[in-house]
Formats: structure tokens, sequence, C-alpha cells
């Protein structure tokens, strides 16, 4: 376990290294709003300064989230780009192409150094699927992120940090996969449970083929958060079992147990931009000793399957029933072939 002295030390020492950058996918609410604050909050105690860039739909919960990060540190330039379905991927293009011009124009030194990926979506639900022909709950927790990814790519590499990607979802939990069905079209795989377990063998396939391409450039976390309390569990899209369950039985009788503080859990967050999460050494010899295992096993490996507290929770189990080399690749031509059928105006059928 990675303690709560080493998270805050990690934090203080980032934003006093240089002015940093950051972009929330998902950030007007919950883990994305928490990790936004906890670096406003880093910041105050001689910080160099930050910008972020706020994604989502909610344009009155950003205008309240930053004022309230204004009000803890008031330096802190904070952009909201607003976006009305950022499960489609061509929606995605805009909301990173908007991003790329503000960086651009209004700053010397264009980069990011911190992009979360935290958007939620409808669980416990049959499939749908958007008008690009993806699942939506695939498309929010896995292709949306991923094609955020690939389209900020050009200032991420800028960073100095290097940059770091941390993407919340269900790190750890990966169970069955079906080979020939990545995309579960067929109706008797898919369920809610099935789908998370897709996406998260494509998290840590898709990022290992980044980390390689990108050696020394660019670190890649897929974290388990634990429960965190926030507005996402009473949306509209959720079943109203799950909803009757959360509001009547689970936040009152057992998240005092089992739940992360939310303080907690953006200073957490925020620690993941540390060097203990470093991109895959550029020298194939060297070694990373100090840093964390990653998912091929070594120290520093570049792609980092997390617990709620920082240490790593990858499933090797999972992955000794694959062979990984052969699904690395598949997933990766699965995913690029989707984005390009959807760039070219085509429904995804693969």
């Amino acid at each position: 376990m990675v303690g709560m002295d080493v998270v805050q030390a990690s934090n203080t020492a980032l934003v006093q290294s240089q002015p940093l950058v950051a972009v929330f996918f998902g950030g007007t609410s919950g883990i994305g709003h928490y990790t936004l604050r906890a670096l406003a909050t880093a910041e105050a105690t001689n910080g160099k300064g930050f910008r972020a860039y706020i994604v989502g739909r909610n344009a009155k919960a950003a205008e309240e989230i930053i004022a309230e990060c204004h009000g803890i540190y008031p330096q802190g330039q904070i952009k909201f780009v607003q976006t009305d379905d950022i499960s489609l991927i061509q929606e995605v293009d805009q909301v990173c192409a908007e991003i790329i011009q503000l960086e651009e124009e209004q700053n010397q030194d264009p980069r990011i150094d911190y992009l979360m990926l935290s958007q939620g979506g409808p669980i416990f639900l049959p499939r749908k699927d958007t008008k690009e022909g993806i699942d939506v709950t695939m498309s929010l927790m896995y292709y949306s992120r991923m094609r955020a990814i690939m389209k900020l790519l050009p200032l991420l590499l800028k960073s100095t940090l290097p940059a770091k990607v941390v993407s919340v979802y269900a790190a750890g939990l990966e169970d069955k996969l079906y080979l020939d069905d990545l995309s579960l079209r067929d109706l008797s795989h898919y369920s809610y449970s099935q789908a998370r377990s897709h996406m998260i063998y494509m998290h840590t396939l898709f990022m290992e083929t980044l980390a390689e391409q990108h050696r020394g450039k660019l670190s890649l976390i897929h974290i388990f958060p634990g429960l965190v309390l926030g507005p996402g569990f009473d949306k509209q899209d959720m079943p109203p079992w799950f909803k009757l369950l959360w509001r009547w039985i689970f936040v009152p009788v057992l998240a005092p147990f089992v739940t992360v503080p939310p303080t907690e859990c953006g200073d957490r967050m925020l620690s993941l931009a540390s060097p203990r999460y470093p991109p895959r050494a550029v020298n194939f010899s060297e070694t990373q000793e100090e840093a964390a295992v990653g998912t091929d096993g070594t120290h520093g490996s570049g792609v980092y399957s997390l617990s709620q507290k920082g240490e790593t929770n990858y499933n090797n189990k999972a992955y000794q029933k694959i062979d990984k080399d052969e699904m690395r690749q598949r997933v990766w031509e699965h995913t690029m072939s989707a984005f390009g059928a959807i760039e070219a105006g085509k429904v995804f059928t693969d």
C-alpha cells in the first residue's frame, strides 16, 4: 500500500517541479472533480501553477467546480470544453481538436502532462449501440478513452514529466474473454459484467502497444479506484433496482465501511503522476527497480494495473489463459479499425 504520507509528499514534489497542464475527461463530477481539486490544493502550497481543461456535458457543474478551485488557488487557469455525447468517437475528435487549438494558440509551451479519463456510462443495462456502431457503455469506458489518447498524443509527447495517462475504471477484474467477438456483437455473450471484462483486457493490451511505441515518453495507468461516492450513481441511466439498493441500503448502511473518501481519492489519483510509475525505458537493459511493477511483470514497464492504494493488481492468471502477444495485436487492429471506419463516416460493424 502506498501510504497517504507518500501520496502527499509526491503531490507536493509534483507541483513544485514545473507548471502543470492537465486534461480531465469526465471532469464535471466525481473522481475527475476530486482530482482537479487535489491539484488546486497542492498548488496552493508553493506550486508553480497549472492550466487545466475540463471535458463534460454539464456547464453549470463545470462553473461551480472552476469557482471552487479558484477559491483554493486563484492563479489556476481552468477552461471548460463542452460535449453533448462523449460516447461518440467523432465528438471525441472535436473535443480533442478544441483542446489542442486552445493549448497551442494561447501558450508558448503547448503540452499535456496529465490526462485523466473517467467518463462514466450506463451499467447493468442491455446492449445499446451508438449511431457509430459501438455499444454505449463500451465506448464510454474503452473506445472513447483510447481515441482521446490517440488524438492528444501530439501534446502528450511534448510533456517533460513525462506524460501520465490515467484511465479510471476496473483494473484487475478481468474474467472471460471472447477472442473472436471483442465487440460482443453476439447478444448471448453480452452482459455488463462481460463487457467490463472485455474493456479491462483491451485497456491493458492497447496501452502496452502504446507504451512500446513511445518508450520514455508515455506512462499509462488503468486503476480501480475503489468505491467512491459521487453523483454518477444517481444518474437516470441506471436501472431502478440499482438506484434503490444504492440509495436505501448501500449508502446508509455499508458506505461508511467500504468507500474511499473523495479527498483521499483525489490525492491518490494526482499522485499517479509521480516517478513511481515511469514510462517504459528507452534502453532495453535499463533497470528501474524503484518503479512500480507493470503489466509485464517487470518494474517500470510503462503500463500499470493498479488498486485503489496505488499497488499493482495485475491479474496474471487471466492473461496466462491467452496468447498475450497475439491478442495485443488483435486488440490494436480491432480498435484502430473502429476508429478508421468511424472517421470515414461509416458505421463500425466488426
